[in-house]
């Protein structure tokens, strides 16, 4: 670096890459500190070429030089004194045209991550091992690669894969060490104390998170491989290895260098990130357990009421052989309708279609339509002479599954287990239809009720976060159910906080987004209106201009004409 932009000597901490090399002024020390800076310097007409920011934000102030600065393709000419602005999750480049060096002072910062809180005191091991969901776990892995371009997988708690890994560089490939070493430095005091860094003698790092449930480790996310300093006398190395292993020696040098070198504070941001995604992971690992343990349950009540079912007829074909033997004058005291009632319900099946429509409609916070849904069903059942017994326990089955569904948004499994309880109680002490029915009504409006109280109290950072997340990604194609799956929610259930908070339906907020930056390529650049359309996520032009015309009463055409300087 030039001398009257570095610290002293001893204090040096250097990165080097093709196109400059980077001074690290400030480092995080502890979990409090998150800030990292450094003066970059990027040599005569080189390029930074264009790299993924993980979460981090970052300032840059120009100290020297001249050239030109991108985010997320929009070009900027930079010089002295100037002070630019990379936002989290962005695609950024800096090309030097000068032939001097260009140096600027820059400052990362990761952006704050959302927490995801844990409840899992009711877990044993056994559970873990046994619910596990490869393939869920298949998705998130692919989901987490494809966001952070780099390779990842998922191992157990002995550190064996139980994941395929993805997006693993070439070299990684030709090379497959397993003998990589353990590196104390970095992340060990940073993010997470139990998150570890390894690094091949390729100088190839790769970072462990674990994912804890119980406070025990059950398994780890692995990410990398990526470069901070290439490794001394790299090339002898790499021949040594061709020859070994009988690989050409060019196509292995082609591969070290497409490895990506990173600044170190990319380090630290992704080791968060990691923690963040860590905790995604065992938060679904955690729910899937609970469900299971409810759905054993379930399937409990329902084999009990089975056994109920095949007992009492059982008695009942006793009873008929008994009325066999009595004599003519018994059969005038006999109750006829009670006996064809307990024949006629040994053939009722348990509703199931009635039972898919209730949860639908409670799930989706319909109270009028689920109190139709179980008024058509009482009238219907009372209507086919069921027997009151019968319908307790079709009822009570049914309350149990709701309860299920309605676990899956609250959580809460005490308070729950309490209402599950008090209406079992009403169930079962009601004497005709029309209790039967008012106890019904009772238990849609009060768990609908506990579900908007959860969606009031938890949605403002739940809508701000589905606000950042469509204004990073408006140019790709989002509709309701795929940001439901990003952030683990319903889709009944970010259409119904979306609307609220924002007083406005997803797809018009999508829309807004998109038109809003179809005006600056409209009025900043000379793209065709074509190519602006596909660019913020239209891929029918005329749909964008319908929609264009829509917000603004101008189609993209008359409004660059009338804007445009």
């Amino acid at each position: 670096m030039v001398d009257k932009y570095v610290l002293a000597k001893e204090d040096k901490d250097i990165q080097y890459f093709d196109w400059g090399e980077v001074l690290w002024i400030h480092e995080p020390k502890i979990e409090t500190h998150r800030l990292s800076a450094g003066l970059v310097k990027i040599f005569p007409k080189k390029r930074h070429d264009k790299h993924f920011h993980f979460g981090e934000e970052q300032i840059l102030y120009v100290i020297q030089g001249c050239g030109i600065h991108k985010v997320n393709g929009k070009e900027e000419k930079i010089e002295k004194d100037m002070i630019l602005h990379c936002p989290p999750y962005s695609e950024h480049e800096v090309i030097n045209t000068e032939d001097s060096d260009l140096v600027f002072l820059i400052i990362y910062t990761p952006s704050k991550f959302m927490e995801i809180s844990q409840n899992i005191s009711i877990l044993n091991r056994d559970d873990i091992l046994k619910s596990i969901d490869i393939e869920r776990l298949k998705e998130m892995q692919e989901e987490i690669s494809s966001l952070l371009k780099l390779s990842v997988v998922i191992t157990d708690d002995k550190k064996n894969n139980i994941t395929d890994i993805t997006n693993l560089n070439s070299f990684c490939k030709y090379c497959n060490n397993r003998n990589c070493i353990k590196k104390n430095f970095y992340l060990n005091s940073y993010s997470n104390e139990l998150n570890e860094i390894y690094m091949c003698e390729f100088n190839v790092l790769s970072i462990l998170v674990p994912i804890l449930l119980n406070e025990n480790i059950i398994g780890y996310l692995i990410c990398g491989h990526l470069l901070i300093n290439k490794s001394e006398n790299i090339k002898e190395k790499i021949y040594l290895m061709a020859k070994n292993k009988g690989i050409d020696y060019e196509k292995l040098i082609m591969a070290y260098d497409s490895i990506p070198i990173v600044p170190k504070s990319r380090l630290y941001t992704l080791g968060e990130l990691l923690t963040i995604f860590s905790k995604f992971i065992s938060n679904v690992i955690e729910k899937d357990i609970i469900e299971q343990k409810l759905i054993e349950k379930n399937n409990e009540i329902l084999e009990k009421t089975q056994q109920k079912m095949n007992l009492e007829k059982a008695l009942n074909e006793a009873h008929i052989k008994l009325l066999k033997t009595k004599v003519t004058s018994t059969f005038k005291k006999l109750n006829f309708n009670e006996r064809f009632d307990c024949e006629y319900k040994n053939n009722i099946k348990y509703p199931l279609e009635i039972e898919i429509q209730l949860e639908k409609a409670i799930k989706s916070l319909n109270k009028d339509e689920s109190i139709k849904v179980f008024k058509d069903f009482i009238k219907h059942y009372e209507y086919e002479n069921v027997s009151i017994k019968s319908m307790k326990d079709f009822i009570d089955e049914m309350f149990t599954v709701i309860i299920r569904t309605v676990y899956r948004e609250v959580g809460d499994l005490e308070i729950l287990s309490k209402i599950r309880q008090k209406y079992k109680e009403i169930v079962y002490k009601s004497c005709d239809y029309s209790q039967l029915l008012d106890c019904g009504i009772d238990f849609i409006e009060e768990s609908i009720g506990l579900l908007k109280s959860i969606v009031l109290d938890n949605s403002t950072n739940l809508v701000a976060n589905v606000n950042e997340y469509i204004k990073n990604n408006y140019m790709n194609d989002l509709t309701l159910n795929f940001i439901a799956d990003v952030f683990y929610i319903s889709p009944n259930y970010l259409s119904t906080i979306f609307n609220e908070k924002n007083n406005m339906s997803l797809t018009d907020y999508i829309n807004k987004v998109r038109v809003e930056k179809a005006k600056e390529y409209l009025l900043d650049t000379d793209m065709k209106i074509s190519v602006i359309s596909k660019k913020v996520g239209y891929n029918n032009i005329s749909y964008f201009s319908h929609i264009f015309k829509k917000i603004t009463k101008y189609t993209p055409r008359e409004y660059r004409l009338k804007n445009k300087l």
